[in-house]
């Protein structure tokens, strides 16, 4: 190393010494002056050698200087790349160990978190599992549980369906039945149904039906009440209780509550209209006749022709609806209209008794109608009498209430008859009352 720095030192030298042989042969020689003798010229030549000498010294001196600054530079470039070269040849193995060691720690830190991670995947997969089981299991039972109900649930609705089923089968008989006039036998087919179907509207309509022509009017109200609880817009319930409100009122002694009465009595045969226009009763009667009734009893003649006018034309042919509409009619002074409306009723009341020859409401207009007309009716009376229902007093109580009306309206000739035939009915009813009378027995 050494040999190179003297070797760049000698070549400074050399570079130096050579540029001043070209600064010393560059100088232009000056021109001879001819006036001057070859001593003096020789004298100057001297002076400038002399000259020059000192100038060459001063060069190699100044030559000497700059070898030595660059020896002393070439030696502190060569401690400095020597202590480079240790420090590295030092810093370098560190390093390396260094990094080595901070490659391990990672290596080591990375293995134990990923050691750490899969200890938690697993305990994690573990709990899943455990809670995947565990939800197995609760299925499991709640599907054993779910398929025991289920077949307790189809079983019971099975059982239910059948009772329904059979609860319904009964409804026909128990009308059969009503329309027989055997109530007390009707009331008990019903009272089956409902042990088989507490919750059929109908059956407490049917029921409560027959209480009404029975004259049991509060048992009536409880099992329309019934039926409404089950459907609220029952339009058959509906009319039947505005119907018992009515007959409740008409009791009553003139006074706020009758008027209550009467008036809930209207709104619920006038919703159960609404509801259902054309509805008829179970004796095939339009329920506009029971509104109809309602106004007469209030005074309110127009409103009664009205509603016996829409009772008639939902059933042309009943007589039922013209009867009471030629009474209204006579009320009106209108005999006229009385009399061709009776006419028809006659004409419409026999042919429902050769229909039905138990038809005890036929049978009560057809003798209302002759009466009127003037004829007699000794070959009918007792015939439909007994057709009336043993167990509804209110059948003759009607009729002898329609002939008063009757009456009212007659000449004090053409009442006699007319009375004569009240009189006699009311004997047969309060016989009816009083007695006993053995009720057929039920298979």
């Amino acid at each position: 190393m050494r040999r190179i720095v003297w070797v760049v030192a000698m070549i400074a030298a050399l570079m130096l010494a050579a540029n001043f042989v070209w600064a010393q042969e560059a100088t232009p020689e000056p021109t001879p002056d001819p006036n001057l003798d070859s001593i003096q010229r020789l004298v100057e030549r001297a002076e400038l050698a002399a000259q020059r000498a000192d100038e060459s010294a001063n060069a190699a001196e100044q030559a000497t200087l700059y070898a030595n600054g660059y020896i002393e530079q070439a030696n502190g470039l060569l401690g400095l790349f020597q202590n480079v070269t240790a420090v590295t040849a030092i810093v370098i193995p560190l390093l390396a160990v260094v990094a080595g060691l901070i490659g391990l720690n990672r290596l080591n830190s990375a293995q134990t978190e990923l050691e750490q991670a899969r200890e938690r995947f697993e305990k994690e997969i573990s709990a899943r599992q455990a809670e995947l089981l565990k939800l197995r299991d609760e299925l499991e039972a709640s599907g054993e549980q779910l398929r025991q109900e289920l077949r307790h649930t189809g079983a019971e609705q099975r059982e239910d369906s059948a009772r329904a089923t059979l609860a319904l089968a009964l409804l026909p008989l128990g009308e059969r039945q009503y329309r027989a006039q055997d109530y007390k036998g009707a009331l008990d087919t019903y009272r089956r149904a409902l042990e088989l179907d507490n919750d059929n509207p109908v059956t407490h309509y049917r029921m409560g039906y027959v209480h009404t022509q029975s004259g049991d009017l509060e048992e009536a109200v409880q099992r329309l009440t019934r039926s409404l609880e089950i459907v609220s817009d029952f339009a058959p319930a509906l009319a039947a209780l505005g119907y018992v409100y009515r007959r409740i009122g008409e009791k009553m002694a003139n006074g706020i509550d009758r008027d209550t009465m009467l008036n809930l009595a209207e709104q619920k045969l006038l919703q159960a209209l609404k509801l259902s226009p054309k509805l008829i009763d179970d004796d095939g009667e339009s329920w506009w006749g029971s509104l109809g009734g309602l106004y007469r009893r209030r005074g309110q003649t127009d409103q009664a022709i009205a509603a016996y006018s829409q009772a008639a034309d939902v059933t042309p042919h009943s007589s039922y609806p013209f009867s009471n509409l030629a009474l209204l009619y006579m009320q009106k002074n209108d005999r006229e209209a009385m009399l061709r409306t009776y006419k028809r009723v006659e004409r419409l009341a026999a042919g429902e008794v050769q229909a039905e020859v138990d038809n005890y409401w036929a049978y009560a207009d057809l003798i209302i109608a002759r009466l009127a007309l003037g004829k007699k009716v000794d070959d009918i009376l007792d015939t439909a009498i007994g057709t009336a229902p043993l167990d509804s007093p209110y059948t003759l109580d009607s009729l002898i209430d329609t002939l008063g009306r009757l009456s009212a309206v007659l000449t004090p000739e053409e009442q006699a008859p007319v009375k004569h035939v009240m009189t006699y009915i009311r004997e047969i009813a309060e016989t009816r009352k009083n007695l006993a009378i053995p009720q057929p027995a039920v298979d």
